[in-house]
């Protein structure tokens, strides 16, 4: 079975956009390109998977064609420890509520437009997965 390895942004400024993530969801950061800005680039990780935000109109985002409109993703989910710390970190950077959230499901803009989702629960619950769902553990170093 496959699984997620990565999830990329296209954004205007990753620095910027890398900056809300850190902030709202505590992603660490893995490294940056141009090291000392990131101005072309930040890769970020939840610690089992990937984040990359890089800049609309370089060679690491898929080019459409047109100057700098390179569609980003749709939504980014994430589970959250405590949904309601959650949503205070995501208010407190300034994101939008966005008009379909809920209570159970939570749905903000980041500062690029893009929307994120935050659940305190399993993702089963809501598109009924009829799937096994694995549970990560962090492997020891010993």
């Amino acid at each position: 079975m496959a699984r997620i390895k990565h999830i990329a942004l296209a954004v205007e400024d990753p620095a910027k956009t890398a900056d809300f993530y850190k902030e709202v969801f505590g992603l660490q950061e893995l490294r940056r390109t141009p090291p000392d800005t990131g101005a072309n680039g930040v890769w970020l990780s939840d610690g089992y998977i990937y984040f990359a935000i890089l800049r609309t109109g370089t060679g690491e985002v898929a080019n459409t064609g047109e100057p700098s409109t390179t569609v980003g993703v749709h939504h980014i989910g994430f589970y959250v420890d405590d949904l309601d710390e959650a949503r205070a970190a995501i208010e407190r950077a300034n994101a939008t509520e966005c008009p379909n959230s809920s209570a159970q499901n939570r749905k903000y803009a980041d500062p690029d437009g893009i929307m994120i989702d935050m659940r305190a629960r399993g993702w089963d619950e809501q598109i009924k997965a009829r799937t096994q769902l694995f549970e990560l553990t962090p492997v020891s170093n010993d």
